[in-house]
């Protein structure tokens, strides 16, 4: 009889403490599907997905998207062009935070917005995390992250062809899209492609000469020399029909200079 006592007493404390209070919690998770590959400078829509797993409605949830940064000083920007923004969300420096109210148990909601990303010498990349003003003991998912695909454009270039070649120079850049957020830093000039692999240019000092080549039709690569001596790199993709971006180095120097390289 005391046997059956202790085990039924035992049974009910086990049973206390499942379903105690204290276990209860909010889950969130945040997942981002990648979103359909466009080309450099046009939209991807994004889709960021929060849910809450727990056995707890999950109060004051705030979801904060970390978007690509711009290299540039002492101003730094989104490297990329907001389109369409979800109304619970609100630009912050190069993050969109986003107020989304309470979450109850096993609830869904998705944040969406649209951006159009440069071509950048850099893998562009979009995060997110979740958080809550509730209890929460599985932190291990409230963030994700994703590194869209980019489609460059396609041309090929022919002997003869007039480039028009602008640029900004700098440290630590890596998209062309940054010298167009100071159009004041650009300058430019002309150079011309010849059948035979080389370069001329137009209105160059005496000794300057170059080298171009395509491994296929959305890229560019040229080499710029100065009395035969390799005074400048570039390495560049299709951004827009007619045109690539890319950076250019400079052999022993910390500089470099993003180009926009178009067909006249």
């Amino acid at each position: 009889m005391k046997l059956a006592t202790l085990a039924s007493a035992l049974l009910g404390l086990s049973a206390f403490f499942v379903a105690a209070p204290a276990l209860a919690a909010a889950d969130l998770a945040v997942s981002i599907p990648a979103p359909t590959a466009a080309f450099v400078y046009d939209d991807l829509a994004y889709d960021v997905v929060v849910t809450n797993h727990g056995n707890k409605s999950a109060a004051a949830v705030t979801l904060t998207i970390t978007l690509p940064e711009t290299h540039t000083s002492p101003n730094v920007h989104v490297m990329g062009i907001l389109g369409a923004v979800d109304s619970r969300c609100a630009p912050s420096g190069t993050q969109l935070v986003c107020q989304l109210g309470s979450l109850g148990k096993s609830a869904t909601t998705t944040v969406s917005f649209a951006i159009a990303l440069p071509e950048a010498a850099e893998t562009l990349a979009v995060a997110a995390e979740a958080t809550t003003s509730s209890k929460e003991f599985n932190l291990a998912d409230n963030v994700a992250s994703d590194a869209p695909a980019l489609l460059h454009y396609a041309t090929a270039l022919e002997d003869g062809d007039v480039l028009l070649n602008q640029h900004c120079t700098g440290q630590g850049l890596t998209s062309f899209y940054e010298c167009t957020l100071y159009p004041s830093s650009i300058s430019a000039h002309e150079s011309v492609l010849h059948g035979d692999g080389t370069i001329s240019f137009v209105d160059a000092p005496p000794g300057y000469t170059g080298v171009w080549s395509q491994s296929s039709d959305e890229s560019l690569e040229f080499t710029y020399l100065y009395s035969g001596a390799v005074v400048a790199e570039f390495v560049g993709y299709g951004s827009s029909p007619g045109c690539f971006e890319g950076i250019t180095s400079f052999p022993g120097s910390p500089y470099v200079a993003p180009y926009e390289v178009c067909v006249e």
